[in-house]
């Protein structure tokens, strides 16, 4: 049980927090009303772009091409998946949130570390991270703008400059003051504590928002039934898989190292929390209040399904691993990213 928690500890804490902030939402809202999403999210995504490993980072840059289709898939393929699978959807809400996280970022941990798990090349996660990540305020900008004009108007130009204030500055700086010897080694030494802090900062955000909902709903008369939640979970579950199983193939097809193809699998599938839950804490929250609902279905489902299709691999022995070892399991202090 000890073992359990200490693997699963976020995903457990996640499952508790939302059902307190859902059931008695009075027990948080006083201390979820201090939070301010915009400085909250940006903390989180400095402490874990420092926290990023990115001495490997070379040897990807010499050999971009897989990197780079992996971010072309995450752009491309997931965010249309998303808009049609809000085609689907009868609930504005429930389409924008489609929309918000499919058109996100790669993660910032979870890609690194799953495609480690699975024995694939952890460098080629970094750069696809860092790729999507440096280019999130125009792409996710110009995704949201052009599927969702029919719904809400976006300000294009101040959701870009929050975007790059709030992700791009964060994780650069994360990433830069790693060029310093001890600050380096700091960040390798506190890489768990980094990382736990990291993962609270993004429950209190997700905390925050799920205390909001349903305080909003409380004074809405219009209620969500079981059968579209359940399609919605669907829904999100099934964009990530596709992504996935399109992004390995199509790099099985290209003929990328087995490692490589690994990596685009996950890299150009996963998506990352905090800057989906910092559009739609900042743009969408008091309009669209069920748009939080895919943004958690997508999150959990690929935290649940990369975890069995890594251990496929690890168990298959399949792909080779930086510097020739061999897969290592996911432990406590390398767990996924929020």
């Amino acid at each position: 049980m000890k073992d359990l928690f200490l693997k699963r500890w976020f995903f457990i804490l996640l499952v508790v927090g939302v059902a307190l902030a859902w059931f008695w939402p009075e027990w948080l809202r006083s201390c979820t009303a201090q939070i301010d999403p915009r400085i909250v999210v940006a903390l989180a995504l400095f402490l874990m772009a420092w926290g990023l490993e990115s001495r490997h980072l070379l040897r990807s840059l010499l050999r971009p091409w897989p990197a780079l289709w992996a971010a072309f898939v995450s752009y491309s393929a997931i965010p249309f998946l998303g808009w049609l699978g809000g085609r689907l959807l009868p609930n504005d809400d429930l389409r924008v949130g489609l929309m918000v996280i499919t058109s996100a970022p790669c993660t910032l941990a979870s890609a690194v570390l799953w495609t480690r798990l699975a024995g694939g090349n952890e460098a080629t996660a970094l750069l696809v991270v860092l790729i999507t990540t440096a280019t999130s305020w125009l792409v996710t900008t110009t995704w949201l703008a052009w599927s969702l004009a029919a719904t809400v108007h976006i300000d294009t130009g101040a959701m870009m400059w929050s975007l790059v204030t709030v992700v791009l500055i964060p994780v650069g700086i994360g990433q830069l003051i790693r060029a310093s010897p001890f600050l380096a080694q700091t960040a390798a030494r506190r890489r768990k504590v980094l990382g736990v802090v990291s993962r609270l900062l993004v429950l209190c955000i997700i905390l925050k928002a799920v205390v909001d909902l349903s305080d909003q709903l409380g004074e809405r008369s219009e209620t969500l039934s079981l059968a579209l939640a359940v399609a919605t979970g669907f829904l999100a579950v099934a964009s990530h898989l596709i992504g996935l199983a399109g992004g390995f193939w199509t790099s099985k097809w290209m003929k990328f190292d087995p490692s490589e193809q690994i990596a685009v699998a996950f890299a150009c599938s996963q998506k990352t929390l905090p800057v989906s839950l910092y559009l739609f804490m900042t743009y969408f929250k008091d309009a669209y209040p069920l748009a939080i609902l895919p943004l958690v279905f997508y999150h959990v489902g690929q935290l649940i399904v990369d975890t069995f299709i890594a251990d496929g691999y690890t168990n298959r022995g399949t792909g080779s691993t930086n510097k020739g070892s061999p897969p290592r399991r996911i432990s406590s202090e390398s767990s996924a990213e929020p």
